[in-house]
């Protein structure tokens, strides 16, 4: 997914109250931060410091992901120690994650070729086990320097 569009998808997103709640959050009117996103206007732009502030105010991940993705890496939200609790988790939603993958792959190989909007899609599930690989790696890392504090600056 493009950077812009994944802008666009999160600030309509009716699930973090749509443009409206946004910009008035955002303290822009709803007119403004529309363009902003708008993947076919040239006059406005998104500021790197609105973007954030987006993300801040939904929790939604999708403009830094597409980021992250376009420059070759993925983005991972790193959070303190690790309980075993988590680290399970983590594993079950990154092994989720890659079934997601196998399932689309399946789906997009049926007809033994992979289209523009197959390949978009693929892209996204893998863009996302990535994501969550890194999770779990952060966990695995953070419950190891727990266990181990001895071990600590080596």
């Amino acid at each position: 997914m493009q950077v812009i569009d994944a802008a666009h998808k999160t600030v309509h997103n009716e699930k973090h109250g749509g443009s409206t709640a946004i910009a008035a959050r955002m303290g822009m009117s709803n007119t403004v931060l529309n363009s902003k996103v708008n993947p076919n206007c040239d006059t406005h732009h998104l500021r790197l410091d609105e973007a954030l502030t987006i993300m801040e105010f939904t929790g939604d991940h999708s403009i830094i992901q597409a980021m992250a993705h376009r420059l070759g890496g993925v983005f991972c939200e790193v959070n303190g120690a690790a309980t075993k609790d988590e680290l399970i988790m983590t594993a079950l939603s990154a092994s989720a994650c890659q079934g997601d993958v196998m399932a689309e792959m399946h789906k997009a190989l049926e007809d033994g070729r992979i289209s523009c909007n197959e390949l978009d899609v693929l892209s996204n599930k893998i863009q996302t086990a990535m994501s969550a690989l890194q999770s779990l790696k952060n966990h695995v890392k953070r419950k190891h320097a727990k266990d181990n504090p001895h071990l600590q600056g080596r």
